[in-house]
């Protein structure tokens, strides 16, 4: 039985120097209380009273500051009655308390709590009455707690930022802080320093004995009988201090509401806690696969315990039937380089996808359908994998949920990022074994759940920032990763692998021997800003599981008008700039200029436009680019989503709106993908098939002139296995007029669906491209909301689009054309009024003498 306390909490702000000896008096305040429900960060009701303005629109970030420099008083009065008080146990239950809190009952002070990353609970029998009581809490930012010299040890947080635009962003002390670390800043976001009751509050009121914990792994599968052996662990716990109890244990498996298995188990409890395992053979089961190459089927599971007069249920789950192995054997005729590839099923994964942020700077008012339309659109871009920040925190359950649902797995960095932390004080070592125990066990069942990593970075910064090698191994938090965690890790979930760092792997953290690479420093940090914008460099990786890179790119311009707020969006504002990524240093202009325009009289229209496309030639290039390499087996890009509106790294805006980048990704990553590359001369075709059905197809390949009056092109025939990646053609390069004409490879077949390969000589603003007249026919309403049509071109055509409403979703758009190709798009409008006359397609025309449309 659970009583939920999430409504009705009154909040209140008092100076910091009211400390918790000060609860008394300021529980008899009278006046300046603000309701509000959970979950709550105190900006929320002060911005829905209008006592602060939304700091996330404009500038507006900087005037709520001085919500640091307060302590922060919540209060909540509930009914408890005599039948609820006789329960054996009474646990109250704080989800997630942002940071320092203490929290009192009746007068009573249960405690101080010191993360946002595990709960605080507290058996309350005895301290609860029949009738009201209260419940109080005193919580703040935490950073008042430590001075300069708690910092001795772990100065220099590698992400601190000062400049006249963007303010203050960073702050040495939150590696004290075991909370989300983003919220004081970052190249990302601006500062704004989270504090509040973060998730639900609640009373569960228990029996003599429980249901603690079940724990659910897929041992092995058996190929020839289909059967899939699971293996159940169950924490059980009998209340009672010195006699046994008789028990039985009710286990079931369902799928789809239908019952497959169930087992029965006699348990004599002992007092205390108590470990049963339970083997499972599931027959003809179905299996669980990322998206792409297969399907998703989840089965629930249902467990109760019983004596003779009480029956206790534990919550119903869900679990997908996968094994999991990450490989890292010695790649074959290389002494010293290593594999890091995940294989699910037994298959070889080439884990393609997206780094994942907070989805608001105030992450406590991110809400389900947020969570549902990012990870929904994330699906539809052909992702198999998210990389869930070391800089974060660890996600709400619909999360992990909806990744379960979608096929997306969850590469699921430990919450620590850019810093030394200080693990030479006992407290925050039993700290991090508490938050890692509690997360470890949380998330393990998620068939999802693909790796646990021990930080972001910070491997990296002992060698290249910290230069402090040696010390690594006692100080600045590597006794999180390299001890408390594996031995967690194994302790919990031994089924998922465990990485120290991102990056890490060979003799250099940050190296392409082995491990995961971080490739900034080549491309988009490197010094040479031709080399920040050129997408072919992306073709000398050399490592073996990319899992952060990026470019940098704008919101559509209805985005980019809400955040602006009604003030003149003008680039070189101080607005603009702060509301601009730190790293972009001029290179979003740098790639206009390179691929289409000069840039010296550049409207807010065309920026926008042409600064989106360079973004989306970047990461599709370059995402193909990962892909083809065989020794390869992942691209993980920085990064997907956005916790504001900004020029910056996402492909999915604050706003939840597409930006033009989103359809080259989602390209890039199809499931049946051909890629075409040159190296000396002779012209690769790379052909990969995510699906578990063998694809046969004739392909015409060659090159072909931009104005469709001539081409050379052969055909050949090719058979792509299930699941796979390989070379499957080379040619010597032709001669053709590299200006004028481009290599190509595409199925004969009009009604495949694989898209085609073409591999240009020339960035697009130096192409000879005639005017194309982009055509559209078998328009018609497919059903309510969704439009089908045909788009294609007698010529090439560069960025074919509609101009529609930003929020309509297309199957494709921004996509090239050649000569006499055609492609199927579906546009789903929803409840945004389209008729078919409206769709009018159209393409990006350069005029060579001025630039522009």
């Amino acid at each position: 039985m659970k009583l939920l306390l999430n409504e009705d909490w009154q909040l209140t702000w008092e100076p910091l120097y009211r400390q918790a000896a000060d609860y008394i008096q300021v529980k008899n305040k009278q006046q300046n209380w603000l309701m509000s429900d959970l979950p709550c960060d105190v900006h929320m009701p002060l911005i829905a009273l209008g006592i602060i303005a939304e700091p996330l629109i404009a500038d507006q970030c900087f005037a709520s500051e001085w919500m640091e420099d307060r302590s922060w008083w919540f209060k909540k009065s509930f009914m408890l009655t005599d039948e609820q008080l006789l329960t054996d146990q009474i646990i109250l239950r704080f989800e997630s308390l942002d940071v320092e809190a203490d929290i009192w009952l009746n007068d009573c002070h249960l405690g101080h709590h010191r993360s946002a990353f595990y709960p605080f609970a507290c058996d309350v029998k005895g301290k609860v009455k029949q009738g009201v009581n209260q419940l109080f809490v005193r919580v703040t930012t935490g950073l008042e707690h430590y001075s300069e010299n708690d910092l001795a040890l772990i100065r220099e947080a590698k992400v601190v930022y000062e400049n006249e635009q963007i303010g203050h962003r960073g702050d040495h002390r939150r590696g004290m802080l075991r909370k989300p670390q983003y919220v004081f800043g970052w190249d990302w976001g601006p500062r704004v320093a989270t504090c509040g009751i973060m998730g639900e509050v609640s009373i569960e009121f228990g029996h003599g004995f429980q249901i603690r914990d079940i724990g659910v792994t897929t041992t092995s599968l058996d190929t020839a009988s289909r059967a899939a052996h699971v293996q159940f662990q169950l924490e059980l716990e009998n209340l009672h201090p010195f006699q046994t109890l008789e028990t039985e244990l009710r286990l079931e498996l369902l799928f789809q509401g239908t019952s497959l298995l169930i087992i029965q188990k006699d348990c004599c409890l002992r007092s205390g806690l108590n470990y049963v395992k339970i083997p499972m053979v599931v027959p003809e089961a179905k299996l669980w696969w990322p998206n792409g190459m297969g399907e998703q089927p989840l089965y629930t599971i249902q467990a109760t315990l019983q004596t003779t007069t009480h029956l206790v249920t534990y919550p119903t789950f869900s679990v997908g039937i996968r094994t999991l192995n990450l490989n890292m054997n010695k790649i074959p005729e290389s002494q010293d380089e290593r594999s890091f590839t995940f294989e699910i099923n037994g298959v070889a994964l080439f884990s393609k996808g997206g780094n994942w942020i907070p989805a608001d700077s105030i992450y406590a008012r991110v809400t389900d359908a947020t969570y549902e339309a990012l990870l929904s659109e994330a699906k539809e871009a052909n992702f198999n994998m998210l990389r869930v920040w070391g800089g974060g925190i660890y996600e709400k359950d619909i999360f992990y949920n909806k990744c379960d649902e979608y096929g997306i797995l969850i590469w699921h960095d430990f919450m620590f990022t850019c810093a030394k932390y200080p693990d030479h004080l006992t407290w925050f070592r039993d700290e991090v074994e508490r938050e890692m125990d509690y997360q470890t066990r949380r998330l393990r069942n998620h068939c999802a759940l693909a790796l646990w990593c021990g930080n972001n970075e910070n491997h990296w910064g002992f060698e290249e920032w910290w230069n402090e090698t040696e010390a690594a191994a006692f100080y600045g938090g590597a006794a999180c990763y390299n001890d408390i965690a594996p031995r967690i890790v194994q302790q919990n979930c031994p089924s998922i692998p465990y990485w120290n760092s991102s990056p890490y792997g060979g003799e250099h953290p940050n190296g392409t021997q082995a491990g995961d690479t971080h490739h900034w420093n080549d491309c988009m940090m490197h010094a040479d800003m031709e080399k920040r914008v050129t997408p072919e460099e992306y073709d000398k990786v050399k490592a073996k599981f990319v899992s952060e890179y990026g470019y940098i790119g704008p919101c559509r311009n209805g985005s980019t008008e809400i955040y602006h707020h009604g003030q003149q969006m003008e680039l070189d504002s101080k607005l603009w700039q702060l509301h601009t990524n730190i790293f972009e240093k001029e290179t979003v202009l740098a790639g206009i200029h390179k691929h289409y325009v000069g840039t010296a009289h550049l409207g807010i229209d065309d920026y926008l436009l042409y600064a989106g496309l360079c973004q989306g030639v970047m990461l599709g290039y370059s995402l193909e680019a990962i892909r083809s390499k065989l020794f390869c087996s992942g691209a993980l890009f920085w990064m997907y989503n956005d916790c504001w509106g900004e020029v910056g790294w996402s492909i999915i805006d604050y706003y939840l709106t597409r930006k033009i980048s989103y359809y080259f990704v989602k390209r890039a990553l199809a499931p049946v993908k051909l890629i075409l590359r040159e190296q000396d001369g002779v012209i690769q075709l790379t052909a990969i098939n995510e699906t578990s059905s063998v694809i046969r197809e004739t392909l015409s390949y060659g090159y072909v002139y931009y104005d469709g009056d001539g081409n050379e092109a052969s055909v050949v025939d090719v058979e792509l296995s299930p699941f796979s990646r390989e070379v499957v053609l080379q040619w010597t390069k032709p001669s053709y007029t590299l200006s004028e004409a481009c290599i190509f490879v595409k199925t004969v077949s009009e009604f495949s669906e694989i898209q085609p390969a073409v591999l240009h000589s020339e960035v697009f603003r130096n192409r000879r491209l005639p005017e194309p007249h982009v055509q559209v026919s078998n328009i018609q309403a497919i059903e309510a909301g969704l439009i089908r049509c045909t788009v294609s071109s007698g010529v090439f055509a560069h960025a074919v689009h509609f101009g529609l409403d930003e929020k309509i979703q297309l199957s494709d758009e921004y996509f090239d054309l050649l000569p006499g190709e055609k492609r199927d798009i579906t546009i789903r409008h929803g409840e945004v009024l389209l008729t078919p006359d409206q769709v009018v397609p159209r393409s990006i025309i350069l005029n060579h003498s001025e630039g522009g449309l």
